[in-house]
């Protein structure tokens, strides 16, 4: 939790609603005029956002923060859009495999990290991590390392006597890892190794990892909500995405990956994101299976 700088002006009429938005129960009227009676620690700027005087600063935010290089933006409203355009967008958004051998402009990509931090986070910490390869090369180079990895894995796993032992000893992960992955990481490395095709980045010529750091509150909470902004984001912009969870959990159980690639051993990645040009657009909507909801009473 961070203390912030709060001025509130002449404006103010006393009209208390910064008293009841504010989450850390900073502001207190006092003869018709607010006034600081706590700690703001949440820095969450409810209270200058919600004051319909607009009495209240904040030093919270650069103005930097949501200038966009890649779009112009619009003047905020409280309803920006309409449901249905949001739905809309939601549904189209697909994970894509086939990529256009053509880069994606760094331009692009810092705004799509903008948009991923208009996310929400645990006790708006705001300790997510950005890390962006943005070259089609580097892709490969972070690929092999991650190649390395599962070639490792394998052949772990080809050992009958070991997964066995393992799991009379409580740790049938080797073995359950061999029952549903081997034989499909199998092909993915020969693939990799004798025809240069990319079954895990699927040829994309970008990627952004996305971690946290250890002071976060919710630290695999707080990346994933941004990496959904980004995906949705990077869809409406023309771009295809696709989540890459082997290489999350490569790295979580090789720490010498996330060294080559000089982020901080602190911080933590949780999401992995391929971004390209797609190389086909589809004609229609994602489809789910029905869902059953479970009504609590």
């Amino acid at each position: 939790m961070t203390s912030v700088k709060i001025e509130i002006g002449q404006e103010c009429n006393g009209c208390g609603i910064c008293v009841r938005i504010c989450p850390a129960r900073a502001f207190t009227v006092i003869e018709q005029k607010a006034v600081l009676s706590g700690i703001c620690s949440f820095a969450c700027d409810h209270c200058a956002a919600a004051c319909p005087q607009q009495a209240i600063t904040t030093d919270l935010f650069e103005a930097e923060t949501f200038n966009f290089s890649s779009f112009t933006q619009k003047p905020a409203s409280p309803v920006p859009g309409t449901l249905s355009e949001l739905v809309k967008l939601m549904r189209a958004r697909r994970s894509c495999r086939l990529y256009q051998d053509r880069a994606v402009s760094r331009q692009i990509l810092t705004d799509l990290v903008k948009i991923a931090i208009t996310a929400p986070s645990g006790t708006n910490s705001q300790k997510w991590t950005f890390s962006i390869i943005d070259n089609r090369q580097g892709v490969i180079e972070f690929g092999s390392k991650i190649a390395a990895y599962y070639q490792k894995l394998n052949r772990l796993a080809e050992k009958k006597w070991l997964r066995k032992l393992l799991k009379i000893c409580g740790q049938p992960k080797l073995d359950h890892y061999y029952e549903e992955y081997y034989d499909s990481i199998s092909e993915g490395l020969d693939l990799w190794y004798e025809k240069n095709e990319d079954r895990l980045f699927h040829g994309a010529s970008a990627v952004i990892l996305i971690g946290a750091r250890p002071e976060a509150s919710c630290p695999r909470e707080d990346a994933l909500l941004a990496t959904q902004n980004i995906l949705l984001a990077a869809e409406n912009m023309g771009l295809g995405t696709c989540l890459i969870g082997f290489a999350v959990e490569a790295m979580h159980r090789d720490h010498k990956i996330q060294a080559t690639l000089k982020i901080p051993a602190a911080e933590t990645i949780y999401s992995v994101i391929t971004l390209g040009y797609p190389e086909f657009t589809f004609k229609r909507p994602a489809q789910r299976r029905r869902i059953a909801i479970n009504w609590i009473n």
